[in-house]
């Protein structure tokens, strides 16, 4: 069962790569360094999230459960700070009564 964990692990952050990837190419010209961002971010949390699961293990290692935990919220954070640059840049865009 540990193996499930760390694959479902894995799979949440190659889910946030695809996330990212994909905004970032729907973006406009000159937007789309904010899917960076998001990545980043998930990477940040799952990084917050594995340490502090390392602090509180027994062992001082974080488990299987707190990798995939961490992934998962990853992805979240992933997905949450992709739909916010997503709206920032529809809500720039200029609307077709603007262009004429």
């Amino acid at each position: 069962m540990n193996e499930t964990w760390v694959t479902l692990g894995v799979m949440c952050m190659g889910l946030g790569g695809v996330v990212a990837g994909l905004v970032g190419v729907v973006l406009p010209e000159g937007r789309r360094l904010g899917a960076l961002f998001a990545l980043i971010s998930g990477a940040g949390v799952g990084l917050v999230v594995i340490g502090l699961g390392a602090l509180l293990a027994e062992r001082n290692e974080p488990t299987e459960l707190t990798f995939f935990v961490a992934s998962f919220l990853g992805l979240l954070t992933v997905c949450g700070a992709s739909w916010a640059v997503w709206r920032r840049a529809a809500g720039a865009r200029p609307s077709t009564e603007e262009l004429a």
